[in-house]
């Protein structure tokens, strides 16, 4: 008989390979051998979300922080799933509860700011992005939201310069926002 761990390895090269739907079932054997284990929980949620399985995916992350309130990945995991199904206010209750623990993660910032984005809140959306760029002065997508919001706010001078700073740092996406600018 298999332990919860050879299954948790299965799983894992089975993610890997992209076996999502295997890597899932693997995930689910091992559980019923360690059924509190929130990291299984969560790696379950990646493979049902990457299986595009989102229903399941958002309630193991769910469980995965019933379990352990601060497991960083899956409130992050779970506010890319908020924002997708468009809930917004949930997904950035997730990121500030991520951004308490580990308050050094650029992406962290970045992805809240994009919400904020969505929520129409601006200057809350350029406070993150800028935010992340003081963690990690060459992030391009916090440089290419922040000047995507500079440009919705008619400031095109500070949208280009952001824009040209994301392209420097490898955002191919900014150089096609700057060349529709000059059209």
């Amino acid at each position: 008989m298999k332990s919860a761990e050879q299954f948790i390895t299965d799983g894992d090269l089975k993610f890997e390979s992209k076996d999502f739907d295997g890597a899932a079932n693997d995930y689910s054997e091992a559980l019923k051998l360690d059924a509190n284990n929130s990291d299984i929980l969560y790696n379950r949620g990646l493979a049902y979300f990457f299986a595009n399985e989102i229903s399941a995916a958002y309630s193991d992350f769910t469980a995965a922080l019933d379990i352990n309130p601060n497991h960083e990945d899956a409130l992050f995991n779970r506010a890319q799933i908020a924002t997708i199904l468009g809930s917004f206010e949930k997904a950035i209750e997730d990121l500030d509860r991520a951004i308490q623990l580990n308050n050094e993660d650029c992406e962290l910032y970045t992805n809240r700011g994009v919400v904020k984005l969505q929520l129409k809140n601006h200057q809350g959306a350029i406070d993150d992005f800028t935010r992340a760029l003081d963690v990690n002065p060459s992030d391009g997508k916090a440089f290419f939201n922040r000047g995507i919001t500079y440009l919705q706010l008619h400031n095109n001078e500070k949208g280009i310069q952001d824009l040209a700073r994301a392209y420097e740092n490898g955002v191919m996406r900014a150089k096609e926002a700057l060349l529709a600018l000059q059209n």
